[in-house]
């Protein structure tokens, strides 16, 4: 392998603000753009999906998508990229300036895995953005950096995949350790490397239809007047597939109160709760509201939906989705959902418990949860979600059902959860299979009728449901 030369940037100051704004304004670009949005990931601990669509809206249509790419898979690959960087670099990456160093990333990020774009028009353009955000001397170090790493992209030397497969996988996949580690001891090397490839796919854009409003083929049919072209899901009947050119919550049929942006695993939730009409219904972490509304729209709209949160401004996000789905059944609680029995409700018939959780079946629609998630967080949300379940116990009625889901697969958060629970609550029984889980994803349902979808197996979110029912007697 060729030695691989180290860069030095003598005039790069170890931190510093950005220097654009003297001088004229150029328009903005898809790397500009990208840029901006890992500013605010980084800086600010924004999150991209909601980062990066106010900066696209000053783009040509053709460079939304390259912007959105180039963003979204900086922050996928970001330690590959980091490491990469770092052959070439005499000084740490993280001792650059915020601008340098998120700008070599985007760049990096396309010289190694986009190989439409073409080199020199990577090279060329962090050339100009260094010079936009920096000064002549961190124009040089790009330049060099970004030349010798695409003159060497394809001889790195990756770390050996059998003497030591954690950090293979890690780097390969761009995955922490950690987590690496701990797939490989659940599912062996070969299905971590899958569920680790899967974690770095596109998640599909999924549309839930307000069956009180529509169906899905008359949805369907609505939003191909609005140029949007959608498909039915093939793992969740009812969904729909789109693949927008622009944004979903300018479309009439979205103000129309015709459907809700929802994940597809995430819609499984509700229906497997199966709630009835005229019931009593107990959402206790119901923010930002896409399965509370699931949940009224199940029941007719009618009966009585108790949507908790601690938070008033998501309630408020709740509040808005009901008024523009037209459901009147919602009635929103700030409240510790811990806390519940001193609200003064009576027994309720069916609880949904949609616990926070570390998010890691979520990887693919949310990549920063990688890099900002720590192993030790896991038995922290652990005691959280034990003792959500403890206060919804107390409130759920004789022959009443609970629901416990959360977007995670890690044991901690899962299996644990519900085997504690279970043997603290000996008169709720788990329910085999709960609800009305597709026949395609029979394959998730556990011996204990427990749920665990997982991205590499199911192609969809990893989401753990658990369903118990309080005997009558």
């Amino acid at each position: 392998m060729q030695q691989h030369k180290r860069i030095r940037d003598r005039k790069t100051p170890a931190a510093g603000a950005s220097r654009r704004g003297r001088g004229r304004q150029e328009p903005p670009t898809a790397r500009e753009a990208a840029l901006q949005a890992l500013l605010r990931v980084e800086r600010d601990g924004a999150y991209l999906n909601l980062a990066l669509p106010p900066l696209l809206a000053g783009l040509a249509p053709q460079e939304r998508g390259l912007a959105s790419r180039i963003a979204t898979g900086t922050i996928q690959h970001l330690n590959t990229i980091d490491w990469a960087l770092n052959l070439f670099l005499t000084s740490p990456l993280h001792k650059l300036t915020l601008a340098m160093r998120n700008l070599l990333r985007l760049s990096a990020y396309q010289l190694l895995y986009l190989d439409r774009v073409p080199a020199h028009a990577v090279v060329d353009e962090a050339v100009r953005l260094a010079r936009r955000y920096g000064h002549r001397g961190v124009a040089g170090l790009a330049n060099a950096v970004l030349r010798r790493l695409s003159a060497e992209k394809d001889d790195l030397p990756w770390p050996d995949a059998t003497a030591n497969a954690a950090e293979y996988l890690s780097l390969r996949y761009s995955h922490p350790q950690w987590m690496v580690k701990r797939w490989i001891e659940r599912y062996g090397a070969a299905e971590a490397e899958s569920l680790c490839r899967a974690n770095n796919e596109t998640a599909p854009l999924s549309l839930r239809p307000n069956t009180l409003r529509t169906t899905a083929a008359q949805l369907r049919e609505r939003l191909s007047t609005e140029r949007v072209e959608a498909a039915f899901s093939p793992r969740v009947p009812g969904m729909l597939l789109v693949n927008p050119h622009g944004s979903l919550v300018e479309l009439d049929s979205y103000k129309d109160g015709l459907f809700t942006i929802q994940g597809e695993s995430s819609a499984l939730v509700a229906p497997c709760l199966d709630p009835g009409p005229e019931q009593m219904v107990l959402d206790l972490c119901s923010a930002p509201g896409g399965k509370t509304t699931h949940l009224a729209e199940l029941m007719l709209d009618r009966g009585v939906i108790h949507a908790v949160d601690i938070h008033p401004h998501r309630l408020q996000l709740v509040q808005r989705a009901a008024q523009r789905l037209g459901l009147s059944s919602i009635r929103t609680l700030e409240i510790d959902g811990r806390k519940i029995g001193a609200a003064g409700l009576p027994l309720q018939q069916c609880i949904l418990v949609d616990a926070p959780c570390t998010g890691l079946g979520v990887i693919r629609r949310l990549p920063e949860l990688k890099w900002r998630r720590r192993e030790e967080e896991l038995l922290r949300m652990q005691k959280l979600q034990l003792e959500l379940l403890e206060a919804a116990a107390s409130m759920l009625a004789p022959g009443g059902k609970l629901l416990y889901s959360v977007c995670t697969n890690e044991p901690e958060e899962t299996m644990a959860v519900a085997r504690s629970f279970s043997a603290r609550h000996p008169e709720l029984k788990l329910q085999a299979g709960p609800g009305r889980l597709p026949d395609p994803l029979c394959t998730a349902i556990g011996e204990d009728g427990t749920i665990n979808l997982l991205p590499h197996r199911h192609g969809l979110d990893g989401f753990f449901i658990a369903l118990w029912r309080r005997q009558s007697g």
